[in-house]
């Protein structure tokens, strides 16, 4: 039986979220719907007056008509990275559920701005917000999942963002195809990287404590003491290759430590976004 009460809570709180959010930034969101500025050229007679640059006359005395390219569809594509590795927790709250708190949030904005938004690799992608929320309440991270099939199979036809929500704990030369592929695909890519502060810092009391792989693999006990050092100086290397990775294909990387709120994580993540393609 479908969940309504789950659906009408996810869309009251991302609204009550993103109203927040949007109060508290100087700007609105960045966009890729709209008339977009092509290029100057002179007034001739017969021209709209409503093309007329105003700001432009009033500093040169010369009449200038603003050209504008036609109002162009924008692709907003999430990748969901369903691996079992995004069940892990900081504060009671996973790296999966917050990819999709962050998917529907974006999802929100996108939908006011009446562009196209889908999850990657989703059949038959919902046409409707709540329809998409629905789904998005659905997904669950898969045991058998393999980074391959979030590749993209050929480049996005309309102008497109991409936001790649993922740990990144995958094979290494599999990681980096995937952000190449869709370096390559779209015109805008960012790698929202889900590395919690837990797992980043190992801020554990006491000695001794076990690791369990998420991904059914075992458990092992470690000194988190005498491989404290150690581990933080893989972990911080094994970041910065990512962040090279995506300097070099020119994506935009955000990391979501997992301990702020969800108001102030998008407040960043926009931000961010803003700032990436300003």
């Amino acid at each position: 039986m479908p969940d309504f009460e789950a659906l009408k809570a996810l869309q009251l709180y991302i609204k009550h979220h993103i109203e927040g959010v949007m109060i508290g930034m100087h700007q609105s969101p960045k966009t890729g719907f709209g008339i977009e500025f092509k290029e100057y050229r002179n007034y001739v007679p017969g021209d709209s007056l409503k093309q007329l640059d105003w700001k432009y006359f009033a500093r040169t005395d010369h009449y200038m008509i603003k050209e504008a390219e036609m109002e162009k569809q924008h692709d907003f594509i999430f990748v969901l990275d369903k691996s079992l590795s995004m069940n892990f927790e900081m504060a009671g709250a996973s790296k999966f559920n917050w990819s999709r708190t962050l998917i529907a949030s974006l999802a929100y904005l996108t939908n006011n701005q009446q562009d196209k938004y889908y999850i990657f690799n989703q059949d038959n992608p919902p046409s409707d917000f709540e329809t998409f929320l629905y789904r998005l309440i659905q997904l669950k991270p898969e045991e058998e999942t393999n980074l391959n099939d979030l590749n993209p199979s050929q480049k996005i036809k309309n102008k497109s963002t991409v936001f790649i929500f993922t740990d990144g704990y995958s094979d290494e030369a599999e990681f980096q195809n995937l952000l190449k592929n869709w370096a390559v695909a779209s015109e805008e890519v960012m790698l929202i990287h889900l590395l919690f502060n837990n797992e980043e810092q190992l801020d554990f009391k006491g000695q001794y404590f076990t690791f369990k792989d998420l991904e059914g693999q075992g458990s092992v006990q470690v000194n988190t003491q005498e491989g404290l050092q150690e581990y933080q100086n893989k972990i911080q290397n094994w970041k910065n290759g990512i962040q090279t990775t995506c300097a070099k294909n020119g994506i935009a990387y955000w990391q979501l430590n997992g301990q702020d709120s969800i108001q102030k994580s998008i407040f960043e993540l926009l931000s961010h976004f803003n700032q990436s393609w300003a």
